[in-house]
């Protein structure tokens, strides 16, 4: 079949011309640990798709499910499930792409010209030294433990070391099924796509931590879609992101081994030990003059030695991360819409482009979750809250998983609501200055 004769390939033509050349060229790194610092917009380092360094830590260090097949099920004991793409294309297209992430990648901009670019990141040809996996985590969806969740239409391709030795992962949304995508296709639609490959680029460059995004290719192939959930589904063009971020790590990669009791907990404490040395690596080695032991109280027994306890210290910075992230949201009126744990980053970057909004007029109780409307529970004046209701859920699973005790959960959860505080402050009254 001609792909180019097709609906759904005309529709993409269609916003190609729309967005042709609108690449985005900011050079300035948001990032996290050694990431966050100035790119040098004179790296010359330039590499083809076949030259990326890569360097797959997750599924080197952690381990993975010795099942490979589709077939949706409970994965135990295990960190992520082998995958590889499996979306029906017909003559895709490179619709959008940043320059500037390629720089991060040390990708040569000229490789988005590739006639077989498309083809590759819509997931229809591997990509050259790509060991493809999805993640298994659970989490709170509403305040309720769902259990386990995964990534059901996000494929990671792999880990990446640039030429700073900034460590980077890229990951294709709606690339097709994975064990973890239950009853759903595994796909996504153009529509939401370019949503959040417009969005997490524009939260960039606001200053706030979030994903990044490679590219946007169309299928060729439509989705079926009730965009207005009212009972009258309809054919979409369909579309695959690429994501890019230092880690895709969420507050639910944790809950869910130690909600499985003593089998699984011990993966609470390997992950956090993996965190730790590739995201958090000044956590390692704390010493009594890095002056990081805080009183709680009255009394020696309220001191918490954080230099003591590297998770301490771990949970702690997760929770002012957390705190600086989400004052930055109510900054600028970003409203995420489904916050639950599976969707919070443990290191504090934004991700997750689903039902989001930004406030048109100031609203506390605007919610962009249509799912969210009768209670609320996510709308923008609530988003400082639920982000202490979420670190409490972070705290008490690194707890439960005997890695900090009850005092330094309640100092994480501490520091947390303090952090809100002086960074809303910063974010309203200081624009220039906030973090």
């Amino acid at each position: 079949m001609d792909g180019s004769s097709s609906p759904a390939a005309a529709a993409a033509v269609s916003v190609s011309k729309d967005l042709n050349d609108q690449t985005l060229r900011n050079n300035y790194v948001y990032g996290v640990g050694d990431n966050a610092k100035n790119i040098d917009s004179q790296n010359n380092v330039k590499l083809k798709l076949e030259e990326l360094k890569w360097d797959h830590s997750f599924v080197r260090e952690l381990p993975g499910d010795p099942r490979t097949d589709l077939i949706p099920r409970q994965v135990f004991r295990s960190c992520y499930t082998k995958v590889s793409p499996s979306a029906e294309v017909d003559n895709p297209q490179l619709v959008a792409w940043s320059d500037s992430v390629a720089e991060l990648l040390d990708l040569d901009p000229k490789e988005f010209e590739r006639p077989d670019f498309p083809l590759i990141f819509s997931g229809a040809s591997p990509l050259v030294g790509a060991m493809p996996y999805a993640q298994c985590y659970g989490g709170h969806q509403f305040g309720m433990w769902a259990g386990q969740l995964g990534d059901g239409r996000a494929i990671t391709l792999g880990e990446l070391l640039n030429s700073k030795s900034h460590r980077w992962e890229l990951q294709l949304k709606g690339a097709g099924r994975t064990p973890y995508s239950r009853f759903a296709d595994g796909l996504a639609v153009l529509r939401s796509s370019i949503r959040e490959f417009l969005c997490s680029e524009a939260i960039h460059s606001l200053g706030i931590p979030t994903t990044r995004a490679l590219c946007l290719v169309t299928t060729g192939k439509f989705v079926t879609r009730d965009m207005f959930y009212d009972g009258n589904p309809k054919d979409e063009p369909g579309a695959i992101v690429c994501r890019v971020a230092q880690s895709f790590l969420r507050f639910g990669s944790y809950q869910l081994h130690a909600s499985r009791g003593k089998d699984d907990i011990g993966l609470v404490r390997t992950l956090a030990d993996y965190a730790i040395r590739h995201h958090f690596p000044h956590l390692e080695n704390l010493s009594k003059s890095d002056s990081l032991s805080f009183s709680t109280g009255e009394g020696d027994d309220s001191v918490v030695d954080l230099t003591s306890n590297k998770y301490a210290a771990w949970a702690v910075e997760v929770a002012e991360r957390t705190a600086s992230l989400i004052a930055n949201w109510q900054g600028v009126g970003f409203t995420h819409g489904v916050l639950n744990t599976d969707n919070m980053s443990v290191l504090g970057l934004t991700i997750d482009y689903g039902p989001f909004g930004f406030l048109d007029a100031f609203d506390p109780s605007y919610t962009p979750n249509t799912t969210d409307l009768p209670g609320r529970r996510y709308c923008f004046a609530n988003q400082p809250d639920i982000g202490l209701w979420n670190i409490a859920q972070f705290a008490t699973t690194i707890s439960a998983a005997q890695l900090i005790n009850d005092k330094e959960a309640n100092y994480a959860m501490e520091r947390y609501f303090s952090g809100i505080l002086i960074f809303c402050f910063t974010s309203f009254c200081c624009p220039e200055t906030s973090p």
